[in-house]
């Protein structure tokens, strides 16, 4: 019982505003309310919602007759929402909402490392970045919900509180796989028993929330994580390389979901213009980029152990290692540009403001420009405008390592 008002008291602490910051709240979700309602005739949450459609059409079932490409906690709400509503109000809400927590949570996490005006700085510019904005209006897709676990992970972390860390990555993963990665750098900061009281919370949290779906069919629940690890490249320098200029949305066939992984791979012939069943070009860019991800994330992991309790150091290198596997890994979109604009701006609270500021709009110039490479209009073009952002990205992060304090 009193665990329970413990936490309660915590939560109320996280969300708690003053009266200038919840003005500017209001007055930001005012802003995008009036975008939304002024756009969404052209651009409609809805057209992604192109399996919940299929699946509400033909009868099937998720995670037993159809594998989305979510987990559960990053699939179903939109599910739920679509089947309750069928608009992109109800989507736009929910986004909305969702949008508030993370800045609400982002802003106590910099406020507890850093000074109050530069924690209110860096998160106007993190409600600012354009690929926040789109996907919070018109793009439902699971990376949004993820970033709540990510940052209560990291706030849990830094707290040396494995029970939250261990919970909050156990949902994380649940939402978008890449939510669980922080438990590794968690594990090598905690020591003895909080290792054993962090994995055993991840381990309970994943297998009670799955149970209900592993009873109805193993195999296909399965099939919805072990799909990630057989996809090609997209949209980062090891597609360029290998040749692959298209999106990871390009000749998807529909049929794919509603059969077990495994078949699919026997069945589908491999394809050097399909993400989902991959031929790469030169193969061993895809191990090279498997491997720098390992590296560095593990480097970077490991280093956060040895910070002698400096929480913000711990923080940076903490950050450092999820950047290292955004880096560097093969596949990439203007989504994925949102986790780590997070972690960007986390790892470089060490350097001056002014600095930090600059490359976060860096940032934020590049990804709006990848956005708009898939919208007709922009002279560039696809091939060019790709790697435009991708060698402007290298760049700055080139940029950020020179600047980020050892």
């Amino acid at each position: 019982m009193h665990s329970l008002k413990h936490r309660k008291k915590l939560l109320f602490k996280l969300l708690k505003l003053t009266v200038r910051q919840m003005l500017a709240l209001i007055i930001y979700n005012i802003m995008l309310i009036i975008a939304f309602l002024t756009l969404h005739s052209k651009h409609s949450p809805l057209v992604w919602l192109f399996d919940d459609k299929y699946v509400m059409n033909t009868g099937l079932t998720y995670y037993v007759d159809f594998r989305p490409g979510y987990p559960p906690l990053g699939k179903l709400p939109y599910t739920l929402l679509y089947r309750l509503f069928n608009n992109a109000e109800s989507i736009m809400l929910f986004h909305l909402i969702v949008l508030n927590i993370i800045l609400i949570l982002l802003y106590k996490l910099l406020k507890g490392i850093t000074t109050s005006r530069r924690a209110f700085i860096i998160t106007c510019i993190v409600a600012a970045h354009y690929p926040m904005i789109w996907v919070t209006m018109f793009n439902p897709h699971a990376d949004l919900l993820a970033l709540i676990w990510l940052i209560l992970s990291l706030y849990f972390i830094i707290s040396s509180n494995p029970v939250g860390a261990g919970f909050s990555c156990g949902l994380g993963l649940l939402t978008k796989i890449y939510g669980a990665l922080l438990l590794v750098p968690a594990f090598m900061l905690f020591k003895g028993w909080e290792r054993v009281v962090l994995v055993s919370t991840f381990l309970t949290v994943v297998f009670l929330a799955s149970l209900p779906f592993i009873a109805l069919d193993p195999i296909m629940y399965l099939s919805v994580y072990v799909q990630h690890f057989f996809r090609g490249p997209s949209e980062s320098i090891f597609a360029l390389l290998d040749g692959y200029f298209l999106h990871t949305g390009f000749l998807h066939p529909t049929y794919e979901a509603t059969i077990y992984f495994h078949q699919f791979l026997y069945i589908y012939t491999p394809s050097n213009i399909d993400h989902f069943r991959y031929s790469w070009s030169y193969p061993q860019l895809r191990y090279i980029s498997s491997g720098l991800q390992m590296f560095f994330f593990l480097l970077f992991s490991i280093m956060s152990s040895r910070t002698h309790h400096s929480t913000q150091t711990a923080l940076k290198m903490v950050s450092l290692a999820m950047i290292s596997y955004f880096t560097f890994s093969a596949f990439w979109n203007p989504i994925v540009s949102i986790p780590f604009f997070i972690f960007l701006a986390l790892a470089t609270l060490d350097i001056k403001l002014s600095y930090q500021v600059l490359i976060l709009v860096g940032f934020t110039i590049v990804d709006t420009l990848h956005i708009r490479i898939w919208f007709p209009g922009l002279p560039l073009g696809i091939h060019l405008g790709l790697l435009t952002v991708v060698v402007a990205r290298a760049i700055l992060i080139s940029i950020l390592l020179s600047v980020v304090k050892a």
